[in-house]
Parts: structure tokens; C-alpha cells; sequence
């Protein structure tokens, strides 16, 4: 009996070369456009930056003028966005703003999302990203909402975690939980209960130009059919996940119609008058409507509300994206969600006592008025061996046994009889640490802020806490310090430096 011989399809790409990929959308676009798609493809992506407001000063744009001879440029669908054009000074990636996460390198195109959204300066509400990693967009959410409320973070990918993990770590959120589970699942789990979703959706990554984030690669016919499915799946799970009036932003970063456009008709096909697609075209300063008919077909939806991002319209990698409002219930299957304690994975919430003594504490080490913080922000204290974290409060109010992969930010941790604040802490709020703070001249700033201890410093902070917060005349932060005879310790994180 002959053995059967095993499929061995070969990876034909959809788009195999850039001039096939651009004869592949000449019928979508007209001679003028297709002809300045022809010249805009040829050009390099230039770095683009998301300001970070929760740690950068207002005036950081001109600062980073005026300290490195950058050219920014604003992005004119995201008012925290700067192209950059470095000239001579340094890169975007070596400049010690970037290392303390004042702002965030990002494609762009990347930026669209969240700035669809309706988010009021600090917004309450419960946000899910359905397929988060590595963490931007996440960290445009976390920003639009001021750090406030809770956004959930999931990615369906162990080997994607940590990187996400890092990016939230870097930006300084506290509001926020990560979780590991497939996206398509939370519609069941959490019906009508998110105040908006985001599902920028795996996809093919055809968008016609490089980005460090989206690296192009060729693929089937099939396998691109087979991402829509999953697009479909995930963006009705965010569906059934938002509430009534709840809004929901699906994007990719392919300029394939089949998961673009056809993935918004097809789900608009499925649930009728109780979604609705919502024009997002005053969003941008001039149109970029998707396209209305392919192969003959025409889209039921009106697709001039949605946004295509041809490379040429705003000089960005090729994009899509579109908001979605749920304005009915939808009828789809429920089913339990999977359950851990906290406390089974050691972790336990502070008690009052436990609180208003640990706070009155930090205070007098710092000058730091944490209970305030927590009080205003919503944020509780959590303990795990000799950890301390600020955990949002709900999370433990509404997701209290869901699994997380991490939540909120670690505080600090003991050693011994000493508290120490944790790195990604204090570059957030350690320029209000008045009794522990020291301000370097530029030479000490510099080695310090390489990672280096800083040898014959002579500390004349009067505090009896061991550990400084340092700054420069700039204000800005580098970390922190401990005194010991001979110099002061650089206790700064290897992964944020």
C-alpha cells in the first residue's frame, strides 16, 4: 500500500514583489493616486514618536528641539504624535527620554485607533484590548484615559507577554492588567460589560512599507482567508464584550480588502441594526474613505466611513481602522469564565490598618502622599513577599478571580528594614519625592544616568532614608540611588535602561 503523500503547498505570495503589489491595487485607486502611491512607497518611513503625558512635561516637543536639533512634526490624527526628523542629533531610541519613557516610538499609521475613540480626559471606564503585544496601542489607551480605570490587556501569545509586560512597565501605567487567553473567548465571559474594545487584529501585514513593527512577508491565498475568519471571531468577541452603546475600533495594518472592509461587512451582515458603523471620517483633516466595491462586488456598508490609510494620504505604512457602535444586545452563547484566587498565587490585599500605617510611612521617606494617590486614582495595596503593588481597584471589584498574567505596578519591595521604590515608580512620580529627591549637575547626571554608580558623591539631603531619587536641572528623572560610604548605588533596572 503506497504511503499518501503529504500536502506540500507551496508559500505563493498574495503580493510576491513591490511592483506586482502595486499593480494589485491600480483598479482601487485613481490614475493621480496610484500614481503618487507609486512615488510615496519608494520613500523610507521616518521615526515617528507618541509623547507620554503621564511623565513627559508639557513642553517636551520643544525641548527635544532645543536639546538634540530634532525636527517634529505633528502627526495630524494623534495630537501626542511627532514625526521626527533627527538631522544630526541623536536617534530617537538613544535619547534618555526614550529610556525613562517620556515617549513611546510607534509606526505612524499605529497612532490611528485609539485616537477614534470618544475618551474623556480621565475616563473611568473599562477598556479591553483584545490582542495587545507588544503594548502600544495599549499604552495610547492607558494615556487617552489618564491612567485612570482599568484597561485590560490580553494577548493570546506566551511568547508575546513579556514584551508587553515591559512596554506597560516602561510607560509608567498603573491602571492596567495583562492577560493570556485567546481574544475570541471575553465576548462569552464578559458580556456587555467593557465600555469599549480595541481589536487590532492579526493579519497578513501587507501594507506596501516596512515598519519596525510590521515587517512584510508573503502569504497565501488561504492563509489570508483563514485571518479573516479569526478577525471576524475576534471583533465579534469585542463585540458581545462592550455594552450597550459600548464602542468598538477594529484595525490591521494590511491593506488586503478581504480583511479589511470585508471583515467590517461581514459582521455588519451578521448582527444587523444592532451594530452600527460610525463615521470617523471628521477624525482626520482630509478623507481617507475605504474602498465601496471589489471584483464587481459592492459592500452593502458604507464604507466612506471607515479609513484606509494608503501610504500616499498621510506618508504612513498602509492601515485600516474603523469604530464600531453596539446599540442593541447581542443573542450569543455565555459561558463561565476561568477562575484563580489571588490569594491562592500569593498575593493579598493590604488591610486599613495595614494601609494608613504604610502610607503615613511613605510619606515621611519620601514626602510622597500615596494615600492621596490611592484614594483619587482608585488604586489598592497589594502585597506579595516582599513585594508591594498598586493594583487598580477594579480589578478586584469586577475581575477579582480572572487569571492575570500582571496587573497595576510594582511599588517597591523590602529589603530588610528598608523600603525601596521600585524604578518604573520612581520615573513617574519621583519628582514629587521632596524629601528624598537630589538634583546633579550635568557631568554626575550623565554618569548616572548611563547605569553607572556615581564614586565620592557626598549626599546633603536631610532625610534618614538611604535612598535618593535623582534629577537633573532639566527635571528630568534617571532613577534611583542608595547612599553608601563611598558613593551612591545606581539601583536602576537593566531591562528599562
Amino acid at each position: 500500500m503506497k504511503r499518501k503523500k503529504k500536502s506540500t503547498q507551496k508559500l505563493i505570495p498574495i503580493i510576491p514583489s513591490k511592483a506586482e503589489q502595486l499593480a494589485a491595487y491600480q483598479p482601487l485607486l485613481s490614475a493621480d493616486e496610484f500614481a503618487e502611491l507609486q512615488i510615496e512607497v519608494e520613500k523610507a518611513l521616518p521615526p515617528a514618536i507618541r509623547i507620554n503625558p503621564l511623565k513627559a512635561p508639557s513642553d517636551l516637543a520643544q525641548a527635544l528641539t532645543a536639546r538634540y536639533g530634532w525636527t517634529l512634526t505633528p502627526i495630524p490624527f494623534c495630537e501626542e504624535g511627532f514625526r521626527v526628523q533627527v538631522n544630526d542629533g541623536l536617534a530617537v531610541s538613544a535619547a534618555l527620554e526614550h529610556r525613562t519613557g517620556q515617549y513611546y516610538i510607534q509606526e505612524a499609521a499605529s497612532m490611528l485607533p485609539v485616537a477614534l475613540f470618544d475618551i474623556h480626559a480621565g475616563d473611568e471606564g473599562l477598556t479591553l484590548d483584545l490582542a495587545a503585544s507588544p503594548g502600544g496601542k495599549t499604552t495610547h489607551i492607558v494615556a487617552r484615559q489618564n491612567d485612570r480605570g482599568l484597561v485590560l490587556a490580553n494577548d493570546s501569545s506566551q511568547g508575546r507577554i513579556q514584551a508587553l509586560k515591559v512596554v506597560l512597565q516602561h510607560w509608567g501605567a498603573t491602571n492596567t492588567a495583562v492577560t493570556r487567553f485567546a481574544g475570541e473567548k471575553f465576548g462569552t465571559w464578559f458580556p456587555n460589560t467593557f465600555d469599549r474594545a480595541l481589536i487590532d487584529a492579526p493579519c497578513s501585514m501587507q501594507g506596501l512599507r516596512t515598519a519596525e513593527s510590521h515587517d512584510e512577508r508573503p502569504v497565501t491565498e488561504k492563509e489570508s482567508r483563514l485571518l479573516a475568519q479569526r478577525q471576524t471571531a475576534l471583533l465579534t468577541s469585542a463585540l458581545q464584550a462592550v455594552k450597550v452603546g459600548g464602542q468598538v475600533v477594529y484595525s490591521t495594518c494590511t491593506l488586503l480588502p478581504g480583511e479589511d472592509e470585508g471583515v467590517v461587512e461581514a459582521v455588519l451582515g451578521k448582527f444587523g441594526n444592532s451594530v452600527e458603523l460610525v463615521d470617523v471620517s471628521s477624525k482626520l483633516p482630509h478623507p481617507a474613505p475605504g474602498i465601496q466595491e471589489l471584483d464587481g462586488k459592492v459592500y452593502q456598508a458604507d464604507m466612506s466611513r471607515v479609513v484606509r490609510l494608503w501610504p500616499h494620504r498621510y506618508q504612513t505604512a498602509g492601515f485600516f481602522a474603523c469604530l464600531l457602535q453596539k446599540t442593541a444586545n447581542l443573542d450569543l452563547k455565555t459561558s463561565d469564565a476561568p477562575t484563580h484566587s489571588m490569594e491562592a498565587a500569593g498575593f493579598y490585599e493590604f488591610t486599613y490598618s495595614e494601609t494608613e500605617k504604610f502610607t503615613r510611612d511613605f510619606i515621611s521617606w519620601t514626602g510622597y502622599n500615596l494615600a492621596a494617590y490611592l484614594q483619587v486614582h482608585q488604586r489598592t495595596l497589594v502585597k506579595r513577599d516582599a513585594r508591594v503593588f498598586l493594583f487598580p481597584r477594579l480589578l478586584l471589584e469586577q475581575f477579582r478571580g480572572l487569571p492575570v498574567q500582571s496587573a497595576g505596578m510594582l511599588l517597591g519591595e523590602w529589603e530588610g528594614e528598608t523600603f525601596i521604590p521600585s524604578h518604573e515608580w520612581v520615573l513617574r512620580f519621583g519628582a514629587q519625592c521632596v524629601e528624598c529627591l537630589v538634583t546633579l549637575e550635568d557631568e554626575q547626571f550623565d554618569v548616572f544616568s548611563r547605569g553607572d554608580d556615581l564614586m565620592g558623591y557626598e549626599d546633603h539631603v536631610h532625610s534618614a532614608a538611604v535612598i535618593r531619587v535623582v534629577m537633573d536641572r532639566q527635571g528630568r528623572l534617571a532613577g534611583r540611588g542608595r547612599i553608601m560610604l563611598d558613593r551612591l548605588k545606581n539601583l536602576s533596572s537593566r531591562q528599562l535602561r
